[in-house]
């Protein structure tokens, strides 16, 4: 069923009932406090981490002397990462959003609105790994 409506109004003189714009209201407001909390956790997240020193020219031969030099240039890798996945999970939490908002009723869009709020939750994941591999890596080159 398939209800192209532009206003609540019409949408509930049409086929769409109230539960249905209930709910629709529900996953907006649910989108939107998820959007909230995220901003708020990278905020503060990225006020309370420490970053990596950065890495200089190696004084000898090669790019790279020590384990802790190849450690260090992957936590500025991944810290680049890291951050260019977080902006990329707020924006497509608002767009995910900004679908929800604009669906009126079309199951088209809010399938779309669905993956790309998917897409967000993927991007977080990543973002996260970003930060915890150093750790890994480093525990596995050091260990003797």
């Amino acid at each position: 069923m398939k209800v192209n409506c532009r206003k609540v109004e019409a949408c509930l003189s049409k086929e769409v009932g109230a539960r249905e714009i209930e709910a629709m209201k529900n996953t907006f407001n649910i989108i939107l406090l998820g959007a909230v909390v995220l901003v708020l956790f990278a905020a503060f997240s990225a006020s309370a981490q420490q970053y990596p020193t950065p890495v200089g020219p190696p004084p000898g031969t090669g790019p790279i002397q020590t384990v802790g030099q190849g450690i260090g240039l992957l936590n500025q890798i991944l810290t680049w990462v890291a951050t260019i996945f977080w902006i990329a999970a707020a924006l497509f939490v608002l767009y995910a959003g900004f679908l929800y908002l604009t669906a009126g009723g079309d199951t088209e869009k809010v399938q779309k609105a669905n993956h790309q709020l998917i897409y967000a939750v993927v991007a977080i994941i990543v973002g996260i790994l970003a930060f915890g591999l150093p750790a890994l890596v480093d525990a596995f080159l050091r260990r003797q």
